[in-house]
């Protein structure tokens, strides 16, 4: 009796489970210095920064989903994303709308994999050109 209750449970359980995706989002910075990458928001608890060391890989942002079938890396949370380097000098500053390459736009300029089944992995790197 204890066997099929336990079946039961697992019968109604199942079908209704959606699929679960991952998502990894990670900068690279290709150049010969320390970058600080500063995330601006309007909401002090929602900015960030990343400090990324020459040649250096940070993760940037992770996310999990039930029921998507495709994840990707947002910021819509940041007004601005800002680039400076160990003297705190600003490289470069990225909008929302702006020309050229551009961090916000993840679809044109972000690497993208899925090295497994609704596990995505995503890459913005930045070089030399990039902040000069």
């Amino acid at each position: 009796m204890k066997n099929l209750f336990l079946f039961t449970i697992m019968i109604l359980t199942f079908p209704s489970c959606d699929p679960a995706s991952n998502m990894e989002a990670n900068i690279e910075n290709l150049t010969s210095q320390t970058l600080t990458i500063e995330f601006i928001s309007s909401t002090e608890s929602l900015s960030k920064t990343l400090q990324i060391p020459p040649n250096g890989i940070e993760l940037f942002q992770e996310g999990f989903d039930i029921g998507s079938n495709f994840l990707k890396p947002s910021l819509l949370d940041y007004d601005s994303v800002v680039i400076k380097n160990q003297t705190k000098q600003i490289l470069k500053v990225f909008k929302e709308i702006e020309n050229g390459k551009n961090i916000y736009n993840v679809d044109e300029y972000w690497i993208a994999s899925e090295p497994s089944k609704r596990f995505f992995i995503y890459e913005y790197e930045i070089g030399n050109e990039d902040i000069e």
